[in-house]
């Protein structure tokens, strides 16, 4: 497997992740998400499907204002269709704050030879 094209395909991933929530588009936003995937976030149950993570991102997203995110991979590892991204992302509020996370993404290829987020789990970085 070409890391290279892996990296490229994770960075535009976390771009159109990006936008879909920027567009509130939630279920874009879960199309990013393998059909088996789970969400870790901080302080919550697991949430385990496509519908479910729509609705995740969709109730999060509202609640806390969230309105743009921008999500930099720090370090990539790739095994096979497999690939573990450790990152962080700037989330921007409603509010005008700009919180930091970091995140572990793990990527899977599909049979279709997208990858998609098939596990993903954040938490909060220490402010500036």
């Amino acid at each position: 497997m070409d890391v290279g094209s892996v990296q490229q395909a994770v960075q535009d991933g976390n771009r159109r992740f990006g936008a879909a929530l920027a567009r509130k588009s939630y279920a874009e936003l879960a199309a990013l998400y393998t059909e088996g995937a789970k969400v870790l976030p901080p302080d919550a149950q697991i949430v385990s499907g496509r519908k479910a993570i729509e609705a995740y991102w969709e109730k999060a997203a509202t609640s806390i204002g969230l309105v743009a995110a921008t999500l930099t991979t720090m370090d990539l590892e790739v095994a096979g269709d497999t690939a573990c991204e450790v990152g962080e992302a700037e989330l921007k509020l409603s509010s005008g704050r700009t919180p930091r996370v970091k995140y572990v993404v793990i990527w899977r290829r599909g049979d279709d030879g997208n990858w998609r987020l098939h596990r993903d789990i954040w938490n909060s970085l220490p402010g500036k």
